[in-house]
């Protein structure tokens, strides 16, 4: 069996997640604006990347679920 060589490890690099453009919004379960939404970014020292979204309804869901996609 052949070993491969160890790859050195990349520069840890520090970010940090945010919400971003939240917004009150349709929800179209409960009939009403109660659905929040918004993007998922990721903030670095060579800017800010969109990772993803997220939404939560504060009547329809609990408050520990929320729908990321």
């Amino acid at each position: 069996m052949t070993r491969r060589p160890t790859e050195p490890r990349p520069a840890e690099v520090e970010v940090t997640a945010a919400a971003a453009n939240v917004s009150a919004e349709w929800c179209s379960t409960c009939k009403a604006y109660t659905l929040l939404a918004g993007e998922i970014v990721l903030l670095t020292p060579e800017g800010v990347a969109t990772v993803g979204y997220w939404a939560w309804c504060e009547t329809c869901d609990p408050p520990e679920v929320s729908r990321v996609g």
